[in-house]
């Protein structure tokens, strides 16, 4: 692995492990980063391009494989642990193999919530699916959080971006 790469990695881990630090069940350095490790990334960052569906069956069968592992980790963070590193890797370092960068997912909380409510509250058929829960806790299957992409895709397509952009909404920012 090259320098640059072990820098990489390095800051996307400390960057999914920052993001249980508000309202994560699991808190302790030893608890997450574990979790943080268990998807095989490489699996998506090498090789040809990529599709959705195979993207989408990774981070599936990865976010499960966290869960199984910790059983006090729903669904909703560990989606989220994947998707800031991903967002990490690949969005912001340009990680990853060809097209990866159109397939993955925004991380999803509150903040980003109430940026897609802001924007998007009159479109019920957006609302309806990025609304069906409040809370990263409540995204206790994976069903419900294809759901909520489903609906963050149809921001993607309206806006005609990739669908990590979708996080241009989130309002975490915003004083």
């Amino acid at each position: 692995m090259s320098t640059k790469n072990k820098i990489v990695h390095s800051f996307a881990e400390w960057t999914a492990f920052s993001a249980t630090r508000s309202g994560c069940p699991l808190k302790a350095r030893e608890s997450v980063y574990p979790l943080i490790r268990i998807p095989d990334y490489n699996e998506i960052f090498y090789g040809d391009s990529i599709s959705a569906n195979e993207f989408d069956e990774w981070h599936h069968k990865n976010t499960l494989a966290i869960t199984e592992r910790e059983s006090r980790f729903p669904v909703g963070w560990a989606t989220k642990i994947i998707n800031i590193y991903l967002k990490t890797t690949v969005y912001l370092a340009g990680m990853g193999r060809h097209d990866l960068v159109k397939w993955i997912h925004p991380p999803i909380d509150n903040e980003l919530w109430k940026g897609i409510y802001q924007e998007y509250g009159h479109r019920q058929d957006i609302i309806s699916k990025t609304h069906i829960v409040n809370r990263i806790k409540e995204i206790d299957t994976y069903d419900k959080y294809k759901t909520i992409i489903d609906g963050c895709r149809l921001i993607a397509k309206d806006r005609q971006y990739y669908l990590i952009e979708v996080e241009e909404l989130w309002q975490g920012n915003i004083v």
